[in-house]
């Protein structure tokens, strides 16, 4: 059961700009990168992320071209809630790879619906504090990078 969402101070800190490029992988475009930060004052496990939204210039990216990157290993959105050993520090950016063939270049207005639980606010046996951790901000596309 959840709370009601806090929203921290740390929403510019969410989307990273310099992490916002098409991906190419073999010289072919295949797909755009989003670095994303959690708003939040420390990490937390994986299993407490609740919800990954992305829309890009108003079209929602479907979940299933996403995957999630931390720490060299890649997630479906899906299994991020069996993922408790793997913790998001709140230094470290995730890579979002979505996998739609990339976007044109130039400024997109781009939508990130982030939201988790924290484990340090437990309030009742499987009621914690949710954080709003979304962010929202027009981003100008870097470069292209092939996909390591």
């Amino acid at each position: 059961m959840p709370t009601q969402f806090m929203k921290l101070g740390f929403e510019k800190r969410v989307l990273r700009e310099d992490g916002f490029y098409n991906i190419l992988l073999n010289g072919k475009q295949v797909g755009f990168n989003l670095d994303l930060r959690i708003n939040y004052y420390r990490g937390l496990p994986l299993s407490c992320v609740h919800k990954v939204e992305v829309t890009v210039d108003g079209e929602k990216i479907p979940e299933y071209l996403m995957l999630f990157q931390l720490h060299e290993k890649c997630f479906t959105l899906s299994e991020l809630p069996c993922m408790y050993k793997e913790y998001w520090g709140i230094k470290t950016p995730a890579h979002l790879r979505i996998f739609n063939y990339g976007l044109e270049p130039g400024t997109h207005d781009v939508l990130v619906r982030l939201e988790f639980k924290s484990p340090y606010m437990k309030f009742a046996p499987q009621v914690y504090g949710m954080i709003d951790s979304s962010g929202h901000a027009k981003m100008t596309l870097g470069n292209a990078r092939e996909l390591a």
